[in-house]
């Protein structure tokens, strides 16, 4: 069964699917493109990944609950969480932004809880999805007036699928 993890650098954040593996080649979907990487260990205790547009070698360690990867002279701080967790964090894009609230994740809907004309208070529960097995709140942040329901129960989305569009509250 995949596995879908957020990785979050800066404002940036990446919606990983893990498809499986195959001894050191690894499957999966970045923001829905598809992806093959080969990872290996070397001897002095760096990763070396290979993909089609090339290879690093990389160190990675955890400080202060980021992972940090070395390459080279570079160093980048990355968050990593199961996609559940940043859905449930916000860190994945399941709140507004910009008056858009989009899926962070495949999904079937659940439950809708808006309709347009709606006022809906930041916070508000716009939509329930089920993903994973497990039923997830949809939240706005910055509320307004519901202009656009894109989806209806029992849809099924995928990641980035528009749910609910705000208008700002003049």
């Amino acid at each position: 069964m995949p596995q879908s993890i957020a990785v979050r650098r800066g404002d940036r954040v990446l919606q990983i699917e893990l498809l499986g593996d195959a001894g050191d080649v690894v499957h999966a979907r970045v923001d829905g493109r598809p992806v093959t990487l080969r990872v290996q260990a070397t001897p002095d205790g760096r990763i070396a990944v290979q993909t089609t547009n090339g290879s690093i070698l990389a160190r990675a360690f955890e400080d202060q609950g980021e992972t940090v990867v070395l390459t080279g002279l570079q160093q980048r701080r990355y968050a990593i969480q199961d996609a559940r967790a940043a859905w449930l964090s916000g860190a994945a894009g399941s709140k507004a932004r910009g008056g858009r609230i989009k899926a962070s994740m495949p999904g079937r809907v659940v439950r809708v809880g808006c309709k347009p004309g709606d006022v809906v208070a930041d916070g508000a529960v716009v939509a329930v999805l089920e993903a994973m097995k497990m039923e997830n709140d949809v939240r706005a942040t910055g509320g307004g007036v519901v202009k656009v329901v894109a989806v209806q129960a029992g849809d099924n989305v995928e990641t980035g699928a528009l749910l609910v569009e705000l208008e700002a509250v003049p």
